[in-house]
């Protein structure tokens, strides 16, 4: 655990060199970021302003979803979601062997080389939008519904990883897929809405099959007393979602096959 941590720090402290020596493209990255990352929430408030609504759920409410899917990406971001574009970057230059060689797990070194702190800005947002739907909540939340709000957003930012270990497993079979990230982006649109808006089909798919729910509705639904079993349940297919992205990364390693393959 010790030397995990001194390696992590080592690349945070790369990443933090990097932003300085280059402060102007921190800078517009970081607030481009955010203001992208905004751009639903404002619509939010614009349809609620104008007297609509998603049923059954009041604006604090909606904004609590879709702030805790803010704060999901804001900790992701920083800490694993680069790491596609680093791994396509390193096998087309035929480079992995850097990350290979070093001793250490592979899908640990990658996560720790992809840290990238010009991502921060979304936590940023992410706890300030937080903040402000807490505090307008009509029901303070109680210490279970914390309790079920810390593990659950755990259980996303696992779903989330495990996805991002299946993206850059695919770069060593399509190393052009450079799009492939949309994708991602695509399906993680159903965790910033109340599942009550979708068909059961889709609340079932989002839920069971690629839980993104976990990454903003189901957190926030816990913390506002809403958890019911289905969302406890969950956890599971996170878990198997983690593990499976794991597995299928350390096997498409296999199929590296360095400058000379």
């Amino acid at each position: 655990m010790k030397w995990a941590l001194s390696v992590y720090r080592c690349y945070i402290q790369i990443s933090f060199a990097s932003a300085a020596a280059y402060r102007a493209d921190f800078f517009f990255t970081a607030v481009i970021s955010l203001l992208g990352n905004l751009l639903i929430p404002l619509l939010t408030a614009l349809i609620y302003l104008g007297g609509a609504g998603f049923p059954g759920w009041t604006f604090a409410e909606a904004l609590m979803i879709q702030s805790v899917f803010m704060l999901c990406t804001g900790i992701c971001g920083p800490l694993f979601n680069n790491m596609v574009w680093i791994t396509m970057q390193h096998i087309r230059e035929g480079t992995y062997d850097m990350i290979l060689l070093k001793p250490g797990s592979a899908a640990f070194l990658t996560a720790a080389s992809a840290f990238d702190i010009g991502n921060f800005s979304m936590l940023v947002g992410g706890i300030a939008m937080f903040s402000y739907s807490v505090i307008n909540l009509s029901t303070p939340p109680g210490l279970i519904n914390w309790l079920q709000f810390v593990l659950l957003g755990f259980m996303g930012i696992c779903m989330a990883l495990g996805f991002v270990f299946f993206m850059t497993a695919a770069m060593f079979k399509w190393v052009g897929n450079s799009r492939v990230y949309e994708i991602f982006d695509s399906l993680t649109m159903f965790g910033r809405y109340p599942g009550t808006v979708f068909s059961k089909f889709l609340q079932g798919i989002s839920s069971f099959i690629i839980p993104v729910a976990m990454m903003g509705y189901f957190p926030a639904a816990a913390i506002m007393g809403r958890a019911d079993t289905q969302m406890l349940l969950a956890v599971i297919p996170c878990a198997a979602f983690l593990a499976a992205g794991c597995l299928v990364f350390n096997r498409m390693i296999r199929r590296y096959q360095s400058a000379g393959g």
